[in-house]
């Protein structure tokens, strides 16, 4: 008996850990580090040893759960490259869920267990009725975490992960100080208090992340909104290029008699110059013409040319393959954003230069812009917008969250070099 529960409990400790390190993975998939998987095998199994000997030492001791807490956060920064504040949230607030629903399942389990002569003495001892305890409040805490860590995930990954720190640990704390009295007594009113602090931990779990997606949503309607006017401003480029054109062509007929005109009573110099004159359009046409794709063409046009009025140079090798899937749209806004960065960061700088690559490569498509800047870029890396040195600071770092955004539709990446004075922004969008 004493060996089955010996390994019943080793178990019960290896599920602990192991649905950890599994939450874990989940949370921070992305940003694993180049460790194989059977690593996580290996960190459990020596935890659960390592536990399992604190617990027979002194069930429950508070020691082991600080160790745990530590020997978790510390191990999981050998697996992935996030904040070790992410880390240790996660770890206090799995914590905290794992010892809330245990002491309440062990709770219930006297409760019910009256009727069989189950009582705090008889699950303190290598029994079945340990054994049925542990299988039990395992059990619990399994369904509890797996059913939230939809909502968990969100609320670890975001950027209030002190707050969730701060809030999990002092929760924490308070389930160490009624977990005294449970243990030494089985009362209602012990029962009622774990039931409320699992339900506080479930509830305030539900508001962070509903929280989060208001705040979600929120950026969402100002990202698009800030495509929709890039939308239209390449809409207006676009229309006023065709009417110009249009134009053109309707008065065909009269530019054609004129220059006849003026060509018989041999004016030549006039009908230089006419001929210049409506030919500016055509020449705008020409000039846009990039990738072959009228939208994305217009907007590199219109950004060439204030760059250029600016005294800036331009250097544009593009091209954009057709039936790629990736909205020409969703180029624009990358382009647009990336190239007014770019004109912005090469204001008061000598001999400016800005350089746009579009390339196709097997099954992407790359978008390089770079610049010449005399000061790098500051980046929040918690929200990944830029730090802007504006005064209107809440109308200004949103473009780059929009590019971002289609970056994350494409499951693509953006990267960021800065040479000292060169600024280079790729993004890769796949296809």
């Amino acid at each position: 008996m004493i060996f089955l529960s010996e390994f019943i409990e080793w178990i019960a400790c290896l599920t602990e850990v192991g649905l950890f390190y599994w939450l874990a993975d989940k949370t921070f998939r992305e940003e694993r580090k180049n460790v194989r998987i059977y690593w996580d095998y290996i960190l459990s199994v020596i935890l659960a040893v390592v536990i399992l000997g604190l617990n027979n030492i002194v069930l429950y001791s508070s020691f082991a759960l600080f160790f745990w807490m530590l020997f978790g956060s510390v191990s999981a920064m050998a697996l992935y490259r996030v904040s070790y504040i992410k880390l240790l949230s996660l770890t206090v607030l799995y914590t905290l869920c794992f010892c809330s629903t245990d002491m309440l399942a062990s709770n219930l389990y006297l409760s019910v267990g009256n009727h069989f002569n189950i009582n705090g003495d008889t699950i303190m001892t290598f029994s079945l009725q340990r054994i049925g305890l542990v299988v039990w409040a395992k059990s619990v805490m399994i369904v509890f975490v797996v059913s939230l860590r939809k909502l968990i995930i969100p609320l670890i990954r975001s950027e209030h992960e002190k707050r969730v720190l701060l809030i999990s640990l002092i929760a924490f704390l308070l389930f160490l100080y009624y977990r005294k009295p449970a243990q030494s007594s089985f009362s209602v009113e012990i029962s009622i208090i774990f039931g409320l602090l699992v339900l506080l931990c479930s509830l305030g779990i539900y508001v962070g992340y509903k929280y989060l997606e208001s705040q979600n949503e929120k950026m969402q309607s100002r990202i698009a909104k800030i495509q929709n006017e890039l939308l239209q401003e390449n809409y207006q480029a676009v229309s006023h290029l065709y009417e110009s054109n249009a134009r053109l062509y309707h008065d065909l007929n009269n530019h054609l008699d004129i220059l006849y005109q003026l060509l018989v009573s041999k004016r030549l110099d006039e009908a230089k110059e006419y001929i210049s004159q409506i030919g500016e359009p055509m020449k705008e046409m020409v000039q846009k013409r990039f990738t072959g794709n009228d939208i994305i063409d217009v907007i590199i046009s219109c950004k060439k040319q204030k760059a250029e009025q600016l005294g800036m140079k331009t250097d544009i090798d593009a091209e954009f393959p057709v039936n790629t899937g990736i909205q020409p749209s969703d180029v624009c806004t990358v382009l647009g954003n990336l190239l007014d960065n770019a004109i912005e960061g090469s204001r008061n700088t000598d001999n400016a230069v800005i350089c746009l690559k579009i390339h196709c490569v097997h099954q992407f498509i790359l978008i390089q812009v770079s610049n010449t800047t005399s000061r790098q870029p500051q980046i929040d890396p918690k929200t990944g917008r830029w730090i802007t040195d504006k005064a209107d600071r809440t109308r200004h770092g949103w473009g780059m969250q929009s590019v971002k955004s289609i970056v994350e539709k494409y499951n693509g990446t953006m990267q960021y070099q800065f040479s000292g004075t060169e600024l280079r922004i790729t993004v890769i969008l796949f296809f």
